[in-house]
C-alpha cells in the first residue's frame, strides 16, 4: 500500500511537470505553484496557475489508514480556456466509489 502511494505521488510530481506541446503554441509557463507532501503518505495536496490562465489543485488523503478497508481518496479541479476563449473547469474525485467527473463551462 505505501509502495503503490509512493509511486503513484512520484507520477503525479511528473505529471505536473509536463507541459505537453500543442498546435505549435508556445508552452504556457508555471506561474504560482505549491506543494505539499509533509504528511505523505497520509495525505498530500498541490496547485499551479500557468501563463495562459489554466491552472489545477488536488488533495489526496488515504481514509481508514491501518485498516484493511484504508483508500486513497481524491479530489480536484482543472481550468483551462479553450481555442475561442471560454472558460471550463473540471471537477473530479477518485476513491472507493470510482473515478466521477463534472465538466461545466465557466464564461
Amino acid at each position: 500500500m505505501l509502495l503503490s502511494l509512493v509511486f503513484g505521488v512520484a507520477v503525479l510530481l511528473k505529471m505536473i511537470a509536463a507541459n505537453p506541446y500543442i498546435d505549435n503554441q508556445p508552452q504556457p509557463q508555471v506561474v504560482r505553484s505549491q506543494i505539499n507532501t509533509a504528511n505523505l503518505p497520509n495525505s498530500y495536496d498541490f496547485y499551479y496557475d500557468a501563463s495562459d490562465g489554466s491552472s489545477r489543485t488536488e488533495r489526496g488523503a488515504i481514509l481508514n489508514s491501518g485498516t484493511n478497508d484504508a483508500a486513497l481518496d481524491v479530489q480536484g479541479a482543472v481550468r483551462w480556456y479553450d481555442k475561442k476563449g471560454q472558460l471550463y473547469e473540471m471537477t473530479y474525485k477518485a476513491g472507493k466509489r470510482g473515478y466521477r467527473t463534472i465538466i461545466k463551462k465557466v464564461s
